[in-house]
């Protein structure tokens, strides 16, 4: 049976795949990819529970309002290749960069807010910001490697990403038992959005 259009169906040699974990750039979208799904999972873990005590709102009010954060995604992670290919020209980096330089600044604004509207419009940012690159960095990834190694990069964003995603909430809480707030926490995650 001939192999489906734009599927490659060889399989890599093994320098081609040795080759995918001595690449820069790979290394590069996968420090994104950790970085993006630390802050990710850090507020969906960590933002009923701060909402809670930054508007003393009630539990149910809070995991409301927390899940707007998620939700956004619906919109935001299929918008960061439409940016790329609309306004940069096919660019990947520009929107990774424009995801990480908004969302760093927002999730340490939210220490200084405490009426719900400009609280509502931050986790709306911040949501947006972050899963602008989710989306994108796994088209991003394959575009840095030959095809026949494609799944390989892949594969390695998954994992390096997912230890962010793993990592980050423990983290967190560790910070926040530690110093019984959550302002260490908050900055750390900001640090976090500089270093992706």
């Amino acid at each position: 049976r001939p192999a489906e259009e734009g599927i490659s169906r060889e399989t890599p040699s093994r320098a081609e795949f040795l080759a995918v974990f001595r690449t820069r750039a790979v290394w590069a979208v996968c420090g994104m990819g950790m970085a993006a799904f630390a802050l990710y999972l850090f507020l969906n873990s960590w933002l009923p529970s701060f909402l809670v005590a930054q508007l003393d709102a009630t539990e149910a009010t809070a995991g409301l309002l927390a899940a707007l954060f998620p939700a956004v995604g619906v919109v935001a992670r299929t918008s960061g290749g439409a940016l790329s290919d609309r306004v940069f020209g096919g660019r990947r980096r520009p929107v990774a960069l424009l995801s990480f330089a908004v969302a760093g600044p927002v999730v340490v604004a939210l220490l200084f807010v405490d009426a719900v509207g400009p609280v509502v419009a931050l986790i709306l940012l911040a949501g947006a910001a972050i899963q602008l690159a989710i989306g994108l960095l796994f088209s991003y990834v394959r575009e840095v490697v030959p095809e026949a190694v494609a799944a390989t990069a892949v594969s390695l964003l998954t994992s390096v990403a997912l230890f962010g995603a793993f990592v980050a909430p423990i983290a967190a809480g560790a910070l926040i038992e530690a110093t019984g707030t959550f302002e260490a926490a908050f900055f750390a995650a900001g640090g976090v959005a500089v270093l992706g």
